[in-house]
């Protein structure tokens, strides 16, 4: 609730405080698959291809580990192998170093091509149990990468995530009649943090909702437009395509708008509006037509997250005396407050595919971030005095979540797998990087 009160005042400094992950939180039984995954073959003498050959090599086994479903055999182990290239493969010796799978590649030049050729076979069948090829550039080597990726992980565990983004704020410094001012604008990235890219400019936009819908990315957002002048005021944004212009959806006098939310079909959107003194949740179309208020309290009510069939939402509300997560229908009727443990519980999000939310709660004088079993009402703090953590947001497989945090000195974003305690990587590293929103 603090977040979105400073929101509409326009101070962008929630405070909120990780990373251990307690084990309650996963399945004590899962176990990790091993495998192997030898440096492709680079066959080419020429030089062009190989830059790309040692990004696909490193990307790809940074991937699959990053799943958080297996472990990469180590080089050394690998190194005590005949390599799959010397002669046919010898399986019993794979399985000696406890490989149950192993990926076979090869990077060569067809007709002035980068080809790339991959095989995935079962180590203890001795079968091939994927095999692809790929025509790329030297470029798009990480792309290529997080593709091969993809494609081993849906076959082996029917999940992808290699070739998803993250949408998020980001600070920018600006310098108008010598005097500096700080902007915030929206960017895309890979889901590792490379290929950083704007989709904002010139403005003050926070709060991003995104959705992919019908092969483009729907966004929306709230932008603080003629910042800092008399005039400046608030309003909701959408775009139906990175590159397209943003069309204003909602954008009242007096009324601070934010917190939008693009339902799972992309129909409609949620979000907070203040009107003197007092915010509450509203629903409209994608086009901003028949707007509906679906709160009426004089408390503040805000951050809707969807229910991954569109018929429900979470917020915030401090209706109690303190801010808390409701469930309500999407029409408004049969709230519901479904935190209870902890005095401030905020920013909920919904996961896509399993009953579970994840939010930020206060706890031992400490922001953190924590996750609910819906069907339980058990919660797990996730994270725990490091730094000041919030907005935590799923992967689009419910597997992974990403949150920003103050850790190390500046707001950063960070990727946790749900099943490993271990896997927190960091994938922001210069600016200051909030609110993010992951996409397929």
């Amino acid at each position: 609730m603090l977040r979105a009160l400073l929101l509409f005042f326009f101070i962008c400094s929630f405070a909120v405080g990780q990373t251990h992950i307690w084990g309650q939180m996963f399945d004590t039984t899962f176990k990790k698959g091993k495998i192997a995954i030898p440096d492709f073959k680079l066959e080419d003498s020429t030089g062009k291809y190989d830059e790309a050959w040692s990004t696909i090599n490193e990307v790809l086994k940074r991937d699959i580990q990053n799943s958080g479903y297996f472990d990469v055999l180590p080089e050394t182990r690998i190194n005590m192998i005949k390599s799959p290239f010397d002669g046919p493969i010898e399986f019993e010796e794979w399985g000696s170093i406890e490989a149950e799978h192993l990926v076979v590649g090869q990077v060569m030049d067809h007709d002035g091509v980068m080809r790339v050729e991959v095989r995935l076979f079962e180590v203890p069948t001795k079968k091939t149990i994927l095999a692809k090829a790929f025509k790329s550039k030297p470029r798009l080597a990480r792309k290529t990468a997080h593709i091969i990726a993809d494609d081993i992980m849906k076959y082996l565990k029917n999940i992808q995530f290699a070739t998803s983004k993250i949408l998020f704020s980001k600070d920018s410094l600006v310098t108008q009649n010598k005097e500096s001012r700080t902007l915030k604008e929206l960017y895309i990235m890979d889901y590792d943090g490379f290929n950083q890219f704007p989709i904002t400019a010139g403005g003050i936009a926070i709060s991003p909702s995104a959705i992919r819908k019908d092969g483009q990315v729907l966004l929306s957002y709230c932008s603080y437009e003629k910042a800092f002048t008399i005039n400046a005021s608030y309003g909701i944004f959408l775009k139906d395509g990175l590159r397209a212009h943003p069309k204003k959806l909602f954008g009242r006098e007096r009324y601070r708008a934010s917190t939008p939310a693009i339902s799972p079909d992309g129909r409609k959107i949620a979000f907070s509006a203040s009107h003197n003194g007092n915010v509450d949740l509203w629903v409209m179309n994608l086009d901003g037509s028949d707007l509906l208020r679906i709160t009426r309290h004089p408390a503040v009510d805000t951050n809707p997250s969807w229910a991954p069939g569109g018929n429900a939402l979470l917020y915030t509300s401090d209706r109690t005396g303190a801010p808390q997560i409701y469930r309500m229908d999407a029409d408004g009727l049969n709230n519901q407050r479904i935190t209870y443990e902890n005095p401030y519980n905020d920013s909920a999000s919904w996961n896509p595919h399993y009953d579970y939310i994840t939010y930020v709660s206060r706890f031992d004088n400490d922001f953190d971030i924590f996750v609910m079993d819906l069907k339980t009402s058990k919660n797990y703090r996730l994270t725990r005095r490091q730094g000041s953590n919030e907005d935590p947001c799923w992967s689009p497989d419910g597997e992974r979540i990403c949150f920003s945090s103050n850790r190390t000195g500046t707001w950063q974003l960070y990727v946790v797998n749900r099943t490993d305690a271990d896997s927190l990587i960091q994938v922001t590293r210069t600016g200051n990087n909030r609110t993010p929103i992951w996409i397929q």
